[in-house]
Parts: C-alpha cells; structure tokens; sequence
C-alpha cells in the first residue's frame, strides 16, 4: 500500500466559551492511498492569527509522506519531525503533523478492520468523561444553571475555569465553587483549571480553602516549567494535581512524574505531535503509576484514553465535533466508542464547504 496524495482543507469555526466568542481554525486532512483506503485527520489552532501558517505546514509535511507505506508509522512520524531539528522541533511543527499522523493510524485500522481503541491496546471500548466549558468569572446563579445543564446533558464530571476570579480573593473563589458544588451535588466530580496563573504560594493557599468541595483535580496550578514549585503544591495539598497539557513531547514529561509533581498527567495530542506521541507519553506515565486524562478532540482522544490501561478520563471539549458523523456517544458521563474500523468518523461535507476557507 502506498500513499497517492494528501488533501489538506482549512476550515474556521465559531466557538462560544462561556462569555466569550471566537474562531478557531481547523485544518483537515485525507490521506488517500492506491488500494482505495483514505484516512482522515484534523488539527487546529486556537486563533486564526496562525492559520495560515498551519496550513502550509501541514501542506509541507503531507509532501513528506507521499509515496511512502502509510502503515509505516513511527517511520514516518520521524520523516516528519526529524528535518525541523535545525529549526526546533515541538511547536506548530507537532500540531501539524498531528493530523497527518490520525490519518494514518485511520489507515492502519481500517486495513486491519480495527477500531482504533481496539488497534492501539483494546483495554477498553469505552472512556468517562467530563466537560470543560464553564468559567467561574459569572454570578453563582448563572454557574449553577450552566452546571445543572450540563448535568441533565448526561454529563457527570465538570471542569471549571477562573477567568475573571483569577486573582479574586479567596472567599470569592470559595463562594463561586460552593455555588456549583450546591447545584450538582457530589456525586458529580469536579475540577478546576487554573491555567498557569497562579504562584505556588497561592496555588497552595487557595488549594486549601477548596478541599472542602473534593475537588477531582486542580489543574495547572502555576507555571509549567516550576516543576519543583508544582511539586510543593503537590505535596501540600490533599487535592490531587493534574499538569502536562503545555509540553510538546514524552521527554518534558518525565521531570513532573521523577518529581511527584503530578497526581493525575494530562496530555495534549496536538502539542505531542499526534496518537503516536500519545502512546508513548502513556507507556511513560505507566512506568509510574499515574493516570492520563486528555485534552481536546475527544472524538478521536476518547479511542487513546480508551485504549490504555491508565487511561483515566477524556475531555469533551466539542469544538471540531461539528465536522464529523460517527461521533463516541455520551450516556451518563461514558463515551461508548463504535466497532467502525479505525477512528470511526467520516467528514460532514456540507459542514466542511460551510466553513472552509481558502
């Protein structure tokens, strides 16, 4: 089997977080090959400043592999990355391979007649999951509303963001997550994402007056490259400490986990460079007993967190949902993946036309 060509098309898709409007680019490739099996993958930026630049990087990498095995994975992962070493490797060179790299293990799946949560370990067919779309920077009544909503959407695990109540004093952080904790009970479990903006002494004193509401994680607490910081507000806390999503390979990985810095170690396919990354950033986090959760693209990450025997949890975060049929479906907090070969999605088309851009 050889791959023919690589289509790549940019679409930009409106999002809605919380208070908050925007466009975020998603760059979708399919990967055709002369036996007439096509892959699909898809990456994206978070604003359209760099979209352009994505998309040629994509375009470029694509070149790379045409010709070649696409079953040949990690071969080709190397034929991808490894020409950047003069120019730095991680960055938006990870994210664009990214999509290059799904649409080959879609490739392999359905040449195996595999799903891909089966392809890459079948631990499991299924993942739990939570959803990440609230930001605490509202009054405690809207809170409890979006809460109780995404309660009755069947989710049972929510995350929750600072925004505005970042350097808020701490009874108003207080107020706000008691607020939640009142309209979902705790049955429901509950993080909060503070995104590297805190101090550890913060951080730990903040950490402190939230173990009372049991909190399933506090997120990021400071800055990523603080591991020994981290690591104290670790030790401090009785609330476990979820970090990793910022690092753009296994290898920065390993200082959290050598340092106990992590209880819980998230991971970012796109930054990683793809499912290829991911495995190995899993395989790392086994070697010392922490569980891996995502971030993004749960419609394809669910198959990886599925797939592991430390995979823990996968964020629903539905912003490149809107282009694809097949997606894992939700019931009470679960997503069930199908036993359609490879990652199971197909393009809307008529959504993609909608959104393209050239």
């Amino acid at each position: 089997m050889k791959i023919t060509r690589v289509e790549v098309v940019t679409t930009v898709i409106p999002q809605v977080i919380g208070r908050y409007k925007s466009q975020m680019p998603v760059v979708v490739v399919r990967v055709r090959t002369d036996i007439g099996i096509d892959g699909i993958g898809h990456t994206f930026t978070v604003t359209t400043d760099f979209q352009r630049s994505l998309t040629a990087m994509v375009r470029e990498l694509g070149e790379q592999v045409v010709g070649e095995d696409p079953r040949r994975i990690e071969h080709l992962f190397e034929k991808m990355v490894y020409p950047a070493n003069f120019v730095g490797p991680g960055g938006l060179l990870n994210i664009a391979a990214t999509a290059i790299d799904i649409a080959l293990w879609d490739i392999v799946g359905k040449d195996s007649g595999q799903p891909l949560w089966r392809l890459l370990g079948g631990f499991s067919d299924h993942a739990r999951t939570y959803q990440s779309s609230i930001a605490v920077g509202s009054r405690p009544d809207v809170l409890q509303r979006q809460a109780a909503d995404l309660v009755a959407q069947g989710h049972r695990a929510i995350k929750i963001r600072p925004y505005a109540e970042r350097d808020a004093r701490i009874e108003q952080v207080v107020a706000r997550v008691r607020a939640i904790r009142e309209a979902i009970g705790y049955d429901i479990d509950l993080m909060y994402d503070v995104n590297q903006t805190w101090t550890p002494s913060r951080a730990i004193r903040v950490g402190r007056a939230l173990e009372e509401f049991e909190l399933f994680w506090l997120e990021d607490p400071t800055a990523m490259h603080d591991i020994e910081g981290q690591a104290a507000i670790a030790q401090a806390l009785d609330v476990p400490i979820c970090s990793g999503e910022y690092h753009y390979n296994p290898v920065s990985l390993l200082p959290l986990l050598k340092a106990r810095a992590v209880d819980y170690l998230m991971v970012d396919m796109c930054r990683m460079g793809g499912i290829t990354q991911f495995r190995k950033a899993a395989a790392l986090a086994e070697s010392f007993a922490v569980p891996v959760a995502s971030h993004l693209m749960p419609e394809v990450f669910a198959h990886c967190i599925a797939a592991v025997p430390n995979g823990l949890i996968a964020e629903w975060m539905d912003w490149s949902t809107i282009l694809f049929d097949g997606l894992p479906i939700l019931t009470d907090g679960v997503l069930h993946l199908s036993e359609r070969p490879g990652h199971g999605l197909t393009l809307l088309e008529d959504v993609v036309q909608k959104y393209r851009v050239d």
